[in-house]
């Protein structure tokens, strides 16, 4: 791509007069640059080490002084504004497919994708991370968001992906977080979710129009489990009848926790939140730390904790690294 028509695209001020005209790639990751590629600087820490592996040009939205006048260093108003620029103006010039999918699909796409003989790029909600897929996307890909405001400014040409209301047979509940079922004369033997994402496994199913490797739903972290023993250690699924299960993105909890009191009831379930959510009244326990649910678990009787504000696998690791430091005394 021209130095001149960088300038056009994000409206920038080239600070000085460099020799060279061309640039090959975009890079936000000092690291990653290569002789050739373009630099955006969101930390003009990163500068120094980006010209050393050979940037052709870079980017800044403040002072900082041209340490070597043979690249282009080129100034805007916005680092945000900018990657948005540069991102739309390089996707106008493919025909893409592209959908806007809510979280629980836009993970299982995440998860099968690989599989499947559909060229998806499943993108993350965040521009700098982007940057890394712009340069492998071709004609006729699918782009997969979870941000619809992320989407449309990137590629205004959009859709929403369906989750439809799918019939299913021979239901069975092995447990919450294990079903059977049968779906257009395919048998789907105890597969690792709740019944509550069965239609948006199926609408995935359907969109990739490929066999699933079901094995895969083991990173799938939407209503997992994590049992553990009398001790609060981790022990493996379906050994104990005291577990954790972590939520983390607001919109999901209210249905969740609907279908957890629903199918639950009997059991003795307590709430531990980062902070005070209104769908769960007085019942919750609040904490602020990560590092502190452990010790916060082994006050309370309970058959089921549910725990808001957490990643699953940040909670994971979490509980792992206490274990691992409990066995060194």
């Amino acid at each position: 791509m021209q130095i001149t028509s960088i300038l056009d695209i994000i409206d920038g001020r080239l600070l000085n007069q460099p020799s060279i005209s061309y640039i090959y790639s975009l890079k936000m990751i000092a690291s990653k640059v290569r002789e050739g590629d373009l630099f955006i600087a969101r930390d003009l820490d990163d500068i120094s080490l980006a010209v050393q592996n050979g940037a052709f040009a870079i980017i800044v939205d403040k002072i900082y002084p041209i340490i070597d006048k043979e690249i282009a260093w080129i100034r805007v108003d916005n680092i945000d504004r900018c990657l948005v620029q540069l991102l739309r103006y390089k996707l106008a010039h493919f025909n893409l497919e592209a959908y806007y999918c809510e979280k629980v699909s836009y993970d299982l796409l995440k998860i099968f994708s690989s599989s499947s003989n559909k060229n998806i790029k499943v993108i993350p909600n965040s521009l700098d991370y982007f940057i890394k897929y712009i340069n492998d996307i071709e004609d006729a890909d699918i782009l997969i968001c979870n941000d619809k405001k992320l989407l449309d400014k990137l590629y205004p040409n959009n859709k929403e992906f369906i989750v439809n209301n799918y019939k299913i047979e021979n239901l069975i509940e092995h447990s919450l977080f294990e079903v059977s079922f049968s779906y257009k004369d395919n048998y789907f033997p105890k597969l690792k979710i709740s019944t509550i994402y069965i239609n948006n496994f199926l609408s995935v199913y359907e969109f990739l129009e490929s066999t699933l490797e079901y094995s895969r739903l083991k990173y799938f972290n939407h209503l997992k489990p994590i049992f553990l023993d009398k001790n609060m250690n981790l022990t493996d699924f379906g050994k104990s009848d005291k577990f954790i299960i972590s939520q983390n993105t607001k919109n999901l909890l209210k249905n969740e926790i609907v279908f957890f009191k629903e199918k639950f009831s009997y059991a003795k379930t307590i709430f531990l939140t980062s902070k005070y959510i209104n769908e769960l009244d007085n019942q919750q326990i609040l904490i602020e730390d990560i590092k502190d649910i452990k010790k916060e678990l082994k006050k309370h009787s309970f058959n089921a904790a549910y725990i808001v504000g957490f990643e699953f696998n940040e909670l994971s690791k979490n509980l792992i690294k206490l274990e691992k430091e409990l066995t060194l005394f």
